[in-house]
């Protein structure tokens, strides 16, 4: 079972949540790897008209980042992630908290990223068993809100462009989809950076973090639901023995 990097993971840090995701190379490829643009250096060319030359403009250099793999923790060890929250388009929030007692998953997708649509199916397939098996599915999107005026759509805007020309999809699921929270409400709950999509997260019914799935594999939401359906809590510790007074002749 591969594990991932521990820099990457459960560090609570803050971070800048949603990123712009460039879509999987072929359609067998499971991630979207995230972009990060880094300003460089001014660059100095000709002159234009009626101008000296000089500063013709910032660089904006293009940086992957990949990320794929899956990590089960242990019970006892788990961390909680019951702050984390999701909204949807009336600005409704869904806390893990409030959810307690159900098994929860928070799938991470981008309406740029072919392997996370993939989820999305895979969430639709199962939102009508959530109460027969309890749990619940938070399906959050996570593109970049404002994005340099480089116009790449993100935020509602985009969601509802996606949703529109999948509308007998989503009308057919029901099932809404969400943006994170911010701050302690975040995504740093998880992880400090999501470098690819999809990201699923298996919260169990303590609101602790059981597993971390970083990429798409055909069937795995129910792999994992079904893992997390099956697991049994801890028994009690047992209680501590009161320490006895050694029998005085």
């Amino acid at each position: 079972m591969p594990r991932l990097l521990c820099s990457l993971l459960l560090a609570s840090l803050g971070l800048s949540a949603q990123g712009i995701y460039k879509n999987a190379n072929s359609p067998t490829d499971p991630i979207c790897p995230r972009v990060s643009r880094e300003k460089t250096a001014l660059n100095y060319g000709a002159a234009a008209p009626g101008t000296t030359g000089g500063q013709v403009g910032a660089d904006s250099t293009g940086l992957l980042s990949y990320q794929q793999g899956r990590q089960f923790f242990p019970q006892g060890q788990r961390k909680s992630v019951a702050a984390f929250a999701a909204y949807d388009a009336k600005g409704k929030g869904t806390s893990v908290a409030a959810l307690k007692g159900r098994i929860v998953l928070v799938g991470l997708w981008s309406v740029r990223c072919d392997p996370s649509a993939k989820m999305l199916m895979e969430f639709a397939s199962l939102y009508p068993k959530r109460d027969q098996f309890g749990f619940d599915i938070l399906a959050v999107n996570f593109d970049e809100n404002q994005q340099d005026g480089g116009g790449i759509q993100g935020g509602w805007r985009a969601i509802n462009t996606f949703m529109a020309k999948n509308r007998q999809f989503f009308e057919a699921s029901k099932m809404p989809v969400y943006t994170p929270g911010l701050g302690k409400e975040g995504p740093s709950n998880f992880m400090d950076i999501v470098h690819s999509l999809p990201a699923l997260f298996v919260i169990d019914r303590e609101g602790n973090l059981a597993q971390l799935h970083i990429g798409y594999k055909d069937g795995f939401v129910g792999e994992a639901i079904q893992w997390a359906l099956r697991e049994r809590p801890l028994p009690p510790a047992p209680p501590a023995v009161p320490a006895t007074e050694p029998v005085k002749p």
